[in-house]
């Protein structure tokens, strides 16, 4: 218990910087290590840094374990005399670095990164306990508007071993506390105006980007438009379809509305099999708009599914949905730009019924394996 009061309120070489309210926090975590029948347990502790360097693309991760939690993990009392020395501990640090590579996923932006450039090195307190510190340095994509740490370290560790995680970026720190039952952590950061254009730009290609491996969305607008019809039609299509994700999108991201994903899933997977259902019996698309509006609506909850999954920033909330949203119509626009005039030539031809029937069979096959798959949790192999 002493090395860890020494921990929380040192600042020294295992770079602990635990002033003001954290000192009172941790206070409370030493307090919590108690038990009503007042018998002290040991608290096994470890601490975790992610500190993002000013550009925001260089990134650097740390995590520090003492001798006792080293030794569960790694087995370093290789002449079991219940010492763990500091030579025991420097045999090992060359086979750190890729244990805990694999162990600790960092995600920014909500995209994770490549924790390379490890290495592991002995530390000491001054008051005869040990500790290794494995160091990874990596490369982020996107700007850290968020970041997100899960580690999966708690196997080998005690039931109520804690890691204290530190984010820092520019003058900005974030804290939390990881454990066996939440193994995640994820903070927010705020930027400057220049920070939050880039942020908006992310968004917009994040949106481009949902919509080109949104395979289910490209199925539907693909079905929508497959027996073609006037330009004057499709532009209705996929304005009602814009419009209705748009408010469904909206709602949800903000949890002014939710819906669960299963239902939302399966749903959209219907629409799929309804609209290549259809495509064997309609000849006309003028009323087509109207199922583009009713089925859009639950597909907005798929792309706000999407978005829960990366996190919204709380700065910049609004605009980095609006930019999600406008990214997914550059898409959307792009992909119909592209098929709809390779339909109407092939329409025009006299295999206008056989494509029309084999498309839309295939676009069948798909929706359908898709719902069983999301409705009753069925893999299937294809898809």
């Amino acid at each position: 218990m002493r090395k860890l009061l020494f921990l929380f309120f040192r600042s020294g070489r295992v770079g602990l910087h635990l002033p003001g309210l954290n000192r009172l926090a941790a206070a409370i975590l030493v307090l919590l290590s108690f038990r009503g029948n007042g018998v002290a347990h040991d608290l096994s502790t470890s601490y975790s840094e992610v500190h993002v360097e000013s550009s925001g693309d260089q990134v650097q991760v740390s995590l520090i374990l003492d001798q006792g939690d080293l030794n569960r993990i790694f087995a370093l009392d290789a002449n079991a005399d219940g010492v763990v020395t500091a030579e025991e501990i420097e045999a090992r640090t060359d086979q750190m670095p890729s244990y805990f590579a694999d162990r600790i996923n960092v995600s920014v932006g909500g995209e994770r990164i490549l924790l390379a450039n490890g290495r592991a090195t002995l530390e000491d307190d001054g008051l005869g306990n040990l500790f290794a510190k494995v160091t990874f340095h990596s490369q982020a994509h996107r700007k850290p508007w968020q970041v997100s740490v899960r580690l999966e370290i708690f196997d080998k560790l005690p039931a109520l071993h804690k890691n204290l995680l530190k984010v820092t970026y520019k003058d900005q720190l974030r804290q939390g506390i990881l454990t066996a039952g939440h193994p995640t952590e994820t903070v927010f950061l705020r930027g400057d105006s220049a920070f939050l254009l880039d942020q908006i730009r992310q968004f917009i290609w994040l949106g481009v980007e949902h919509i080109f491996v949104g395979y289910d969305h490209i199925l539907f607008l693909l079905g929508l438009i497959l027996i073609g019809g006037r330009i004057a039609n499709v532009v209705k299509i996929v304005t009602a379809f814009t419009v209705a994700h748009s408010i469904t999108l909206i709602l949800a991201a903000l949890q002014v509305v939710t819906v669960p994903s299963r239902i939302v899933e399966s749903v959209i997977a219907l629409s799929i099999v309804y609209i290549a259902i259809e495509n064997f019996f309609v000849q006309e698309s003028d009323q087509r708009w109207l199922i583009s509006f009713a089925f859009g609506l639950m597909h907005g909850f798929g792309f706000a599914n999407v978005l829960t999954e990366l996190g919204l920033p709380p700065r910049g909330l609004i605009p980095s949905l609006l930019s999600f949203n406008v990214g997914v119509e550059i898409g959307q626009l792009a992909i119909v730009l592209v098929t709809f005039p390779c339909v109407l030539f092939v329409l025009k031809t006299r295999w206008r019924k056989q494509f029309i029937y084999a498309t839309s069979a295939c676009i069948l096959l798909f929706g359908t394996a898709w719902f069983v798959q999301r409705a009753f949790d069925f893999k299937i192999a294809f898809v």
